[in-house]
Formats: structure tokens, C-alpha cells, sequence
């Protein structure tokens, strides 16, 4: 492309809990494409998505994009994928955050069983939203909203269950 290798796409950026510029992720708007994510070379385990945004004292929402953070509008931190770095792992874990909201796609089952029971296990209180087959970007803020307001906790028993499942 003659206008750099960024022309096609929607750049997003990731600012650390201090307001600093610490990644970015550019997505291309194109249909087809040889390539819908480019990002620079980092340790991504050093980084959590959108931490300036997020008020560690209130309920957060995990999900899996950028686009699905931005619908959900509130508290949102988006993965890039399935799994969750380990600077966003500890966290989550050593922080006085109560409730966590987790809502992976339908097709994550074994990410949500690895995440859920890692949350479970430090005692916070977790909700699994079932997402069925649309995204949050997909489906909007109002209808994820009352998914959010609808879901109950997820429990041991759950996770056992999800388990015995599969």
C-alpha cells in the first residue's frame, strides 16, 4: 500500500494504568485480507488491555477483543484471544476486586474452564456470561447489558459440571 503498512486498518491503543502509551493492536476494516490483526513484537505478558480505563474497585468484565471491550462499554478488558497475561492475572488475583464477569465465545470452552477455575480457587465471585453465538460488538451494549444483569454466579459446582460437558 502506498501509504504504510497501517493505511487499511483501525488502529487501537493501549495506554498502561499511568496513561502512558504502552502497545497498540491495528485491525484491518478490509473484507478480505491476507492478514485482520498487526501488531508490533512485545512481551504481552507485561500488559493489560485498556488498564487506564479500568476502576479496579467496582465488578470487571473479561472478553475476548477490542471491539467487544468498546460495545460492553464499562469496566471491560479485553484478552486479544482467549487466555489472560500474567500481569492481568495478578491482578485479578491480588486485588480486592469481588466480582469478575467472563464472557469468552462459545467456541472458548476450555479457555473459560482454565480462567474460571483460576478465579474460583482465589475466591472471588464469578459470573460466566453465555454469549450463544454472537459477540458483544455484535450483539450491543443493551443486550449484553441484560446478559450481564441476568447471569448468576458461577460456582464450583458449575465448573464440574461445564467439565463433565465436554
Amino acid at each position: 500500500c502506498e501509504y504504510g503498512p497501517y493505511s487499511n486498518k483501525v488502529i487501537i491503543p493501549n495506554y498502561n494504568s499511568e496513561g502512558k502509551l504502552d502497545y497498540f493492536i491495528a485491525r484491518s476494516f478490509e473484507e478480505d485480507t491476507f492478514k485482520k490483526y498487526d501488531a508490533p513484537s512485545a512481551d504481552k505478558n507485561n500488559l493489560i488491555w485498556f488498564e487506564n480505563l479500568i476502576n479496579w474497585n467496582l465488578p470487571v468484565i473479561l472478553c475476548e477483543g477490542a471491539f467487544d471491550a468498546i460495545a460492553i462499554k464499562r469496566n471491560a478488558i479485553p484478552l486479544y484471544g482467549k487466555t489472560l497475561s500474567k500481569k492481568l492475572t495478578k491482578r485479578l488475583l491480588n486485588n480486592d476486586i469481588k466480582d469478575i464477569y467472563l464472557a469468552l465465545d462459545s467456541d472458548a470452552l476450555k479457555s473459560t474452564l482454565k480462567i474460571a477455575g483460576d478465579i474460583l480457587q482465589s475466591g472471588k465471585t464469578l459470573h460466566v456470561i453465555k454469549l450463544d453465538s454472537k459477540d458483544p460488538s455484535d450483539m450491543g451494549f443493551e443486550h449484553f447489558t441484560h446478559l450481564v444483569q441476568q447471569s448468576q454466579e458461577f460456582t464450583f459446582s458449575d465448573l464440574f459440571s461445564l467439565k463433565l460437558s465436554i
